[in-house]
C-alpha cells in the first residue's frame, strides 16, 4: 500500500485515506492541497498527529500552530480545532487510541 497513490491533494476539500481500524486503534492520513480545510471538528478520543509533507496551520483555541514536515502533535480530547494546508501538497496522519 502507498499512501500517496491513494489520494489527491484537493484545493477545496480534505482527502482521507483509511491506513489502519481495529477495536484499538484508527489510524488515517489526510492530504490537503494550498489553502484547503479540514473543518472545524473535535477529537472524541486521545489522538497524534504527524506531518509526512508540506506545511500545515493547525487553528485550536484561537491560536495557529504552524507545523512542518516531521513535526508532531498531540490533539487534546473534545477541543474544537481545524487544518489549513499550506504548501502546495500536505499530508498528514493521525492516530486516535479508541
Amino acid at each position: 500500500m502507498n499512501i500517496v497513490e491513494n489520494i489527491t491533494f484537493s484545493t477545496e476539500k480534505a482527502n482521507v485515506f483509511s491506513i489502519k481500524k481495529s477495536d484499538k486503534i484508527k489510524y488515517f492520513a489526510v492530504a490537503l492541497g494550498k489553502d484547503a480545510m479540514l473543518k472545524k471538528h473535535t477529537a472524541p478520543v486521545p489522538a497524534t498527529l504527524v506531518v509526512l509533507k508540506g506545511e500545515i496551520n493547525f487553528l485550536i483555541q484561537g491560536e495557529t500552530i504552524n507545523m512542518k514536515q516531521f513535526d508532531v502533535y498531540e490533539i487534546p480530547v473534545n477541543v474544537e480545532h481545524e487544518v489549513v494546508g499550506v504548501s502546495e501538497e500536505n499530508l498528514f496522519s493521525v492516530a486516535q487510541e479508541l
